[in-house]
């Protein structure tokens, strides 16, 4: 016997800078590749509170992307997942067809739709419908809260895959917020050996510190107005570098802030070779030193759907 579909769809839906409904959505029913996921747990993003308070939202959306759940209904076609399985659920839409999906480098995809990323409705209602594919099986030991955040934590370990991360390194991360803590904890689990971390409010690098960083610092601002962007920056992290005995400059700088001058700082403060990852997003332009990336040889590499 078929089991009926769930009367009741509550969802979060966007409806306007700063204004959020609660409406019904249709519950759709799985097709034959797909499953259908009563959502347990659902983590609030950075991208969800950007497209909170943005008025360049198209329609009325469906915010969250970090979900977890529990099957209900799976398609005809599906074999691998039952009714019943505790799952996390994958926000990226993969079109499986480009050349970057035919690599495996689905996350890159060129025709790539995300979960809460306008036009694409979200995972913060009571039911969603997916390719079976979308959903990652999870044990018992693990909680509905923990399973959530399995995509924020997919991106810090892609940032260390991206980072060659090891355990001789050194790595200053810029912004303390849910991301760079979690990027914190992979680099840990990786043994580098120092790491230190920075963001303007106090109580942020206080946790930060008390959460595995060897140093939690308030970043320092620019008082003086004859002193250019670039010019605070070198001479701050010299200071920093000297303070703290880093040496010739960090190996690895992650800037998770999505600051144009923690941008500037992390160049600074990187050593002769050293990788610098750009997790944050801030302004679509800013300004960088370009002549101190090609100076000291820098590797510079980007980290998508990176937004805390």
């Amino acid at each position: 016997m078929d089991t009926p579909l769930p009367t009741s769809n509550r969802a979060v839906v966007w409806t306007g800078p700063r204004k959020l409904e609660i409406q019904q959505r249709p519950v759709v029913s799985p097709g034959d590749r797909e499953v259908l996921v009563e959502i347990i747990a659902t983590g609030i993003c950075g991208s969800d509170c950007h497209n909170w308070e943005s008025d360049k939202v198209s329609r009325q959306l469906v915010l969250g992307h970090e979900s977890s759940g529990v099957i209900i209904k799976v398609g005809r076609d599906v074999t691998n997942r039952t009714v019943g399985q505790r799952v996390a659920v994958e926000p990226g839409l993969a079109c499986m067809q480009c050349e970057f999906c035919a690599q495996g480098k689905t996350n890159i995809c060129a025709d790539l739709k995300y979960c809460g990323l306008d036009p694409t409705d979200g995972t913060l209602c009571q039911y969603v419908t997916c390719f079976a594919s979308m959903t990652v099986p999870i044990p018992e030991t693990v909680s509905w809260e923990e399973a959530g955040a399995i995509q924020p934590l997919a991106i810090a370990i892609q940032l260390a895959r991206r980072a060659a991360l090891n355990a001789h390194q050194t790595m200053v991360i810029f912004g303390c917020g849910p991301l760079a803590l979690l990027i914190l904890a992979v680099a840990k689990a990786y043994g580098v050996r120092k790491i230190v971390m920075f963001d303007i409010e106090e109580s942020r690098t206080k946790f930060a510190q008390s959460y595995g960083a060897d140093v939690g610092i308030v970043t320092a601002k620019n008082d003086d107005p004859s002193k250019d962007s670039l010019t605070f920056s070198q001479e701050y992290a010299s200071e920093i570098l000297d303070k703290y005995e880093i040496g010739s400059g960090f190996d690895v700088a992650v800037e998770a802030s999505g600051a144009e001058v923690c941008a500037q700082m992390a160049v600074c403060m990187l050593k002769r070779g050293g990788t610098y990852i750009q997790a944050g997003l801030g302004k679509p332009l800013t300004s960088f030193p370009l002549f101190m990336v090609t100076d000291k040889e820098l590797t510079i590499k980007g980290l998508p759907f990176s937004t805390d």
